[in-house]
Parts: structure tokens; C-alpha cells; sequence
């Protein structure tokens, strides 16, 4: 957990801008928890459904297969327009378009008579959701000091799981109406964020790092001496940071300008391949089976409307599993949770397929406590592992320079798997049942073996550091990158950001201090350039 003295340095403006960009968080779950309850609620069949031979309104494989994967299509254009719009136009400007998309979505959902377009609404969603899951957790990384660059860049995490317990709530409410308030309700919660973002999205801060790589540095400086608190402006810090940054964006510049081919080579590529296993196994390890599938699951599993309320249940687990992750994160490390989670996540996913697809599940209690509660300690876990770390890791692991193009590789991984397994999870099941969470749990096994080998420890380090842990040498079994002590730039930085922390604690004591430390790092700069 953050300590007391990493605390006393955020200050409110930093903490309006990181809340006001995770409104759009809100978005997200509030979609993806929607869905899922839709897909086992009357109202919803009755009116995008179709009658089978028992007489009863369903969505049909192919249907329930269609609408849960095409969506991804959406969300990959929302991950590849990201990179290119925001390295052009902003965090801020991003987040206006991401609000005003979504508005228009939920409108088209509203007014849908057919499946088929309320599917493209849902697409239209899901391109914003694949901006939001590369545009909130880079800003939060850009503004945040280093101390709690993972705590606020994970942050969206427990936003996300939090609504899933409303949209659970909701769908409790609405398990029994017939008439088609009972599934426009929960449309109608999904354009709420994007309307309070936007009215409030204008009253924060672009991020430093994106105004320098402008060239706008007074402007830069204006916005980080309002996101300090006062003792560090006093002393002079947000000049240092200002002026690291610089030299740090003109190092990496002067080598080159970070084309796409350099995440397949040199020191990136290694990166590459660490981003993709990891949101691998985080949406095929069984996470995105729940968000698709874990309603009607537990409904034809016999437990009816009890499956909302387990629903609430299960997103309580996983906000509470994600908030004590990015509570925790800096002070444990990376490696540490996701190698817990990712065992655990393996343990849960062989319980579900033991115990789920037992041939009377829907007449032993027994059976369907355990499946419950493996479907929760599954969800707690996954937010434990992958679902916190694969943002917080991937953002950091790219650096200054290529970090939003690392972020559109993993969030592309991230589309991909979850489109995998939304399309061709309906089918399978169909044929084995619940013993498809063997399946998952094999790939799960898979990111424990990366989270034991490979997964880099970064708790601590600035942006601007990461480079040269990966360049020297190029390769580090996952658990070395602790103890290496870096000397560049980002060392300077990230000294910055961790002594404004320490300094927070005693200003009357350190000021003096503090305005050493800031002119030493300019000096250094000015010497080396």
C-alpha cells in the first residue's frame, strides 16, 4: 500500500483530473456487466430473441455467439485509432470524442427494433471502450507521481467492477418484467458517464508529457506546477521534472522516432510479446467467459434469479480483489500478485469444469455452491492477476517514447482474445460443456508460467527508466529487474517523483533540500545536452 508520505503529494487537482477521466470507466462496466444480465433477461428475449421448439424465446447459438463477438470489431478500431488521434490531439480531446461516441451508441440501442441493430449500437460502444482502455490507464501514468503511477493507473479496474454490482442490481430488479423498460433501464444508465465527463472534462489539466512532446513546454510547466502540491512548486521540482523530461523525450528521439517495425525488434520486441501474454491470459483465462456468459451459466445451471444476485456478489469479489491490488501493488510488487492470482485463477477454472458440468448440477445444492463460488474467487483472482497488473505493466514497459504504441499491442491482444472467446465459447459449450473451463484453465496456466519467469518487476521506476532496464542487458529473468540500480535520466525522474513524496512529510525540514536536489538535476541536464 502507498504510504502516508506518497499520499500527502497528490493534491486535489490531481486527484479531479484521474476521477474525471474515470467516469469513463464507468462506461465500460457498465456495458459489459449489461450485456452479460440482458442475454438471461424476458424482456430482452422477448424482444430480440426467438421462439424454439419448446416455445420458449432464446437467442439462438448463432445469435447469442454474433452479438457477444462482433462487437470486438468496434473495440479494435477504438484500439488503432488511439495511438495516431492522441499523439495528435491529446488525452483531453480523446475523452471528448470517446464521450460523444458513446452517446451516440446508446441512442442507437434505444431506438433498435432488431437485433441486428442493436448490435451495431453495440459496436459503436465498443469502439469507445477500446479508446478507454488505452486512454484512461495512459493519462492516469502520464500525470501520476512514480509512487502511485500504479495505484491510479489501475485505478479503473475496481471502477469497473464496482458498476458491475448496479448492472447487476438492475437486472435483478428487471428479471421478471416482460415489457421492454426491462432491458431500456439499463440502456438508458450507459449514456450517464459520458454526460457527467464531458461537463466536467474541460476543468482539467493535459498531460505534461504530451504538451512537451509538442513543444509546448510553458504550457507543460503551468499544468504540472498545478498538479504538485504547493511545498514541491516552492522548491522548485516541477522545473526539474520539466526539464528531465525534456532530455529524456530528446535522448529518445535522437535515436529515433519509435516506428511500429521497432516493437518487433531490438529492445521492444520482448516487450511485445511480455503485453501479449499477458492480456492473453487475462480475458482467455475465464474472465471474459463470466462477463459474457456467467448469467445464463448460472441460470441454466438451475439457480434462476439467484443468478443476479450472485452477480452482485461476483462484482463485489472483484472490486474489492482490484482494490486491494492497486492498494497494494506499489508497496508488494507485480510479480508477487499475479503469481497468486494466476495460480488461483487455474485453481477455480478446474472447479468450474469438475463441478459445473456434473450431470445433476441442477438439483445438487452442493454442486452449485461450489460452482458459485469458484465463479467469485475466480473473478477476485483475475482481478488479483491480469485484469489490474496487464494495464499497469504494459503502460509501464513501454517508456517515453513507445508506450502508447505497446498499450495499442496489448489492447489489440486484448480485442483479439475476447473476441476468441465471446464467438467460439457458445459452440464449444455446446459440445463439452462445462469441462471448457479446462480450456481456460490451461491458458491461465500459461500466465502463471510468464508471471513466475518473466514478468518484470517496475513497482518504483519512472517512465523515462524503463529503457534502460530493458537495454542493459536485453534480456532479465523476471525476478532481476528488482534489484537493478539504474543511472540515466530516468533515475533523476523517478528520484524526483519519489522524493516529493518523502519531502511532503516534513517541508519545513526539506525545502532547502528539495531546491538542491531540483537545481542538481537541471544542471546535470543542462552539462549532458
Amino acid at each position: 500500500m502507498p504510504s502516508l508520505a506518497d499520499w500527502r503529494s497528490v493534491t486535489p487537482m490531481l486527484m479531479f483530473c484521474i476521477l474525471t477521466f474515470a467516469t469513463a470507466d464507468f462506461t465500460f462496466g457498465l456495458d459489459t456487466g449489461t450485456f452479460g444480465n440482458l442475454q438471461a433477461m424476458p424482456a430482452f428475449l422477448n424482444e430480440f430473441g426467438e421462439r424454439n421448439a419448446a416455445g420458449k424465446m432464446i437467442l439462438s447459438t448463432n445469435r447469442k455467439s454474433i452479438m457477444n463477438s462482433v462487437v470486438y470489431l468496434g473495440r479494435m478500431v477504438g484500439v488503432f485509432i488511439f495511438e495516431p488521434a492522441t499523439e495528435r490531439y491529446g488525452f483531453k480531446m480523446m475523452f471528448v470524442c470517446l464521450c460523444v461516441v458513446q452517446l451516440i451508441a446508446v441512442v442507437i440501442e434505444l431506438t433498435s427494433k432488431e437485433w441486428i441493430q442493436f448490435t451495431i449500437g453495440r459496436v459503436l460502444t465498443y469502439v469507445t471502450i477500446g479508446l478507454i482502455e488505452a486512454v484512461i490507464p495512459s493519462y492516469s501514468a502520464e500525470v501520476a507521481p512514480a509512487p502511485l503511477r500504479g495505484f491510479f493507473a489501475g485505478l479503473f479496474v475496481p471502477l469497473q467492477s464496482s458498476v458491475g454490482m448496479l448492472t447487476s442490481g438492475v437486472a435483478r430488479a428487471f428479471a421478471n418484467t416482460q415489457g421492454k423498460v426491462g432491458w431500456i433501464i439499463p440502456i438508458t444508465l450507459q449514456g450517464i458517464p459520458s454526460l457527467i465527463g464531458l461537463s466536467l472534462i474541460f476543468f482539467t489539466v493535459e498531460s505534461p508529457r504530451w504538451l512537451l512532446t509538442k513543444g509546448r513546454e510553458e504550457e507543460a510547466l503551468h499544468n504540472l506546477r498545478r498538479l504538485r502540491n504547493q511545498h514541491d512548486v516552492d522548491a522548485g521540482i516541477p522545473e526539474a521534472e520539466i526539464e528531465a523530461i525534456k532530455s529524456a523525450i530528446a535522448y529518445s528521439n535522437s535515436i529515433s522516432q519509435g516506428s511500429w517495425m521497432e516493437l518487433f525488434s531490438g529492445p521492444y520486441w520482448r516487450r511485445t510479446i511480455y503485453a501479449s501474454i499477458m492480456f492473453m491470459a487475462y480475458e482467455a483465462g475465464g474472465n471474459q467467459f463470466y462477463n459474457a456468459y456467467g448469467p445464463s451459466f448460472l441460470v441454466d445451471a438451475g439457480l434462476g434469479n439467484k443468478s443476479f444476485i450472485y452477480g452482485i456478489i461476483v462484482n463485489l469479489f472483484g472490486a474489492i480483489g482490484s482494490l486491494m491490488t492497486i492498494l497494494s501493488t506499489d508497496t508488494i510488487g507485480r510479480r508477487p500478485l499475479c503469481i497468486i492470482g494466476s495460480f488461483l485463477v487455474v485453481l477455480w477454472d478446474c472447479l468450474i469444469a469438475a463441478f459445473g458440468g456434473a450431470s445433476d448440477i441442477t438439483t445438487n445444492p452442493q454442486k452449485q455452491n461450489i460452482t458459485v463460488a469458484s465463479f467469485i474467487l475466480l473473478i477476485f483472482s483475475t482481478k488479483v492477476a491480469f485484469a489490474t497488473h496487464s494495464f499497469i505493466v504494459t503502460t509501464e514497459m513501454g517508456g517515453v517514447r513507445m508506450r502508447k504504441k505497446l498499450m495499442m499491442i496489448g489492447a489489440f491482444h486484448d480485442v483479439l482474445w475476447s473476441f476468441l472467446t465471446a464467438f467460439f465459447t457458445p459452440y464449444i459449450m455446446k459440445s463439452i460443456h462445462a469441462d471448457i473451463g479446462y480450456l481456460f484453465a490451461g491458458i491461465a496456466g500459461i500466465g502463471l508460467l510468464y508471471a513466475i519467469f518473466l514478468l518484470p518487476e517496475l513497482r518504483g521506476r519512472s517512465l523515462e527508466e524503463v529503457d534502460e532496464l530493458f537495454e542493459k542487458p536485453r534480456f532479465r529473468w523476471g525476478w532481476q529487474y528488482k534489484g537493478v540500480v539504474t543511472t540515466g535520466v530516468g533515475a533523476q525522474i523517478a528520484n524526483l517523483e519519489s522524493h516529493n513524496a518523502a519531502a511532503a512529510m516534513h517541508p519545513d525540514v526539506e525545502t532547502g533540500k528539495d531546491s538542491d536536489v531540483a537545481h542538481n538535476v537541471v544542471e546535470v541536464e543542462d552539462q549532458k545536452y
